[in-house]
């Protein structure tokens, strides 16, 4: 299979690159037209008719893919099997970044779970996002001293062991996990492989995002939980690091927040 040839950081350059571009509705249908167009001039050849029969089919399908209803059915199908949340009380809520426009969902999220009282620490998790998470939920009338983060995860995979390395020895086990809903069943996955009783807490998709851009994040993230199983026996090593290794990573390069 040829997602197994790819290491995941290359997986994850990939997908970023293919959600960018298959996100811009005007180009891709620019691009499928002026093959289709062109490849009229040689429909004399049978293989370039079956090439541009092809170019056609894929058209049809992309227009579909990012029609409304079909986003709102992929949306649905990722979030059920997503347990519900109980509303108990546990002993940390952890908030993942996800590019600066999904922040503000994110902080709206946690600011109402802390208000509710569900946990007394607040961590941010992710090397661009988490100063600026941390910044923002410090305006959100929430106590300094229950924020913090770590700004070294690159992956989610990362998230969780960076996680893990800075709030475990706190005596964290139990968590409230806060990111997007299409992201949200796959992070679930990996903090509980990390070791933390995970609580799922969804926040919306950040509202300028179009239908193509949100059908393209759900098929990207459609295609994790697919290779899951792969993906988990090539970040293995991830997850086994020594804590004082991850540690002293953090330290090194000054990520705490």
């Amino acid at each position: 299979m040829f997602v197994g040839w790819l290491s995941f950081s290359e997986q994850l350059r990939l997908s970023w690159l293919g959600v960018e571009w298959l996100g811009d509705p005007v180009r891709v249908v620019l691009t499928l037209v002026g093959v289709i167009s062109l490849l009229w001039f040689f429909r004399s050849r049978r293989w370039l008719r079956r090439v541009q029969r092809s170019a056609i089919a894929l058209l049809i399908g992309y227009l579909l893919l990012i029609s409304p209803p079909v986003v709102a059915l992929a949306m649905a199908g990722i979030v059920s099997p997503l347990p519900p949340d109980p509303g108990t009380k546990v002993d940390a809520i952890v908030i993942l970044g996800r590019g600066r426009e999904q922040s503000p969902e994110r902080v709206k999220v946690v600011a109402q779970l802390w208000q509710n009282q569900r946990a007394p620490i607040l961590f941010a998790s992710g090397i661009v996002d988490a100063p600026e998470l941390v910044t923002t939920l410090r305006t959100q009338s929430i106590p300094a001293q229950a924020i913090s983060g770590e700004s070294c995860s690159r992956t989610t995979w990362e998230n969780a062991v960076f996680t893990k390395a800075l709030l475990q020895p706190q005596g964290v086990k139990q968590i409230l996990l806060v990111t997007d809903a299409p992201h949200l069943w796959r992070s679930l996955l990996i903090f509980e492989q990390a070791g933390f009783q995970v609580i799922p807490s969804a926040s919306s998709l950040a509202s300028e995002m179009t239908s193509a851009q949100r059908a393209m994040l759900l098929l990207r993230e459609y295609f994790f939980l697919g290779t899951y199983p792969i993906t988990l026996e090539q970040e293995r090593k991830t997850l086994q690091r020594p804590l004082a290794d991850v540690k002293q990573q953090i330290a090194s390069q000054k990520c705490r927040v």
